[in-house]
């Protein structure tokens, strides 16, 4: 085999290589972009619940008429803290995680295997 044809597969493996970890980057960042979202919405329904749960309690209470002064402006306060949180959240939604790094593997890279 001549020099020529061992440094063709040698560039051959090291770009197949390269293609490789590009795909399993691409592979990792979408699993990690799916929790995001997941999480994401996890807490943004949970910031949203708890508004709506103390902006119920007072609806319903003024429904039969027993709403203090003080609790319409509190009720009042909380619709516009939900309608800002809301606005606030969609626009969250769009960014990426923060820094669009790859969590840093646990094992240092003498610790992992290579492929023949």
């Amino acid at each position: 085999m001549s020099t020529d044809n061992m440094s063709m597969g040698k560039r051959m493996r090291r770009e197949l290589g390269l293609m490789a970890r590009d795909a399993v980057k691409e592979s990792v960042r979408a699993a990690y972009r799916q929790e995001y979202e997941l999480g994401f919405d996890d807490a943004a329904q949970t910031c949203l619940g708890v508004l709506s749960e103390a902006s119920d309690e007072l609806l319903a209470k003024m429904k039969t008429g027993n709403l203090s002064k003080q609790e319409q402006a509190l009720y009042a306060r909380l619709e516009e803290l939900k309608e800002e949180m809301g606005d606030r959240l969609q626009s969250a939604w769009g960014t990426e995680p923060a820094g669009e790094t790859l969590p840093q593997p646990s094992v240092s890279r003498r610790q992992q295997t290579r492929l023949p």
